[in-house]
C-alpha cells in the first residue's frame, strides 16, 4: 500500500546556516527520513537580507526551486536574473547557480534534489534550530565546508565563483546595485 509523507508547517528537521546564508533550513523529505520515498530530498530554506548562498553546482543532481516569499538576484548559468515569489526554476547538473537576497525582507524557497545528498550537506554545517533557542547567526563556515561539499553533491567550480557569489559575506549592500542594474 503507498505511504504518504505529511511533514506539518514548522515540523521538519530544521538547521541554522552558516555565513554568507545567515539563514536557516528545514528538511522536509530525506531518504533518511522514516516513510519518505526514496531518490529525492527536498527542503525550505530561508535567507535573512543580504544572506547568499554562493554560486555552486552538483555533478549528478538536478536541482528544482519554487520560490515561496521575497525576491533576490540569482546567477543562473552565468546570467544575473531578478527573481521573485512564485518563481519556478531548474538546474540540471554541472549548471551553475548562486542566490542573493537583496531584498528588505526574507527570501524564502523550496528546493528539491534528484538524486538526494543535499540534506547531508545541511547537517554537517548546520546547527540545530531548537523551538525557544537564540538565532546564532551570523556565525563563520565550518573550516572543513569545502570537504563538506565534496563528500556531499558539490563539484568543484573553475573559475570559482567571483564577488559577490562567493563563500564572503556581503557587507556593503552598495556592491548589489550593479547586479540590480545587470539583472534581467
Amino acid at each position: 500500500m503507498p505511504r504518504v509523507l505529511v511533514v506539518p508547517p514548522g515540523q521538519g528537521e530544521q538547521h541554522w546556516q552558516p555565513q554568507p546564508a545567515n539563514g536557516w533550513v528545514e528538511l522536509l523529505t530525506t531518504p533518511r527520513l522514516p516513510g519518505a520515498p526514496a531518490g529525492f530530498s527536498a527542503g525550505l530554506q530561508e535567507l535573512p537580507p543580504l544572506g547568499k548562498i554562493r554560486e555552486h553546482a552538483h555533478p549528478a543532481q538536478t536541482e528544482i526551486f519554487w520560490i515561496v516569499e521575497g525576491e533576490a538576484l540569482a546567477r543562473l548559468d552565468g546570467v544575473v536574473r531578478r527573481i521573485t515569489a512564485g518563481t519556478f526554476m531548474v538546474a540540471p547538473p554541472h549548471t551553475r547557480h548562486g542566490f542573493i537576497n537583496d531584498g528588505g525582507g526574507p527570501y524564502r524557497m523550496l528546493w528539491m534534489l534528484v538524486p538526494a545528498g543535499l540534506e547531508d550537506f545541511f547537517v554537517a554545517i548546520g546547527k540545530p534550530k531548537v523551538p525557544g533557542a537564540v538565532d546564532p547567526t551570523p556565525y563563520p563556515r565550518p573550516a572543513d565546508t569545502g570537504a563538506i561539499e565534496l563528500s556531499t553533491v558539490f563539484e568543484t567550480l573553475d573559475p570559482p565563483p567571483a564577488p559577490p557569489w562567493d563563500t564572503a559575506p556581503i557587507t556593503d549592500p552598495a556592491v548589489l546595485d550593479r547586479l540590480r542594474r545587470e539583472a534581467v
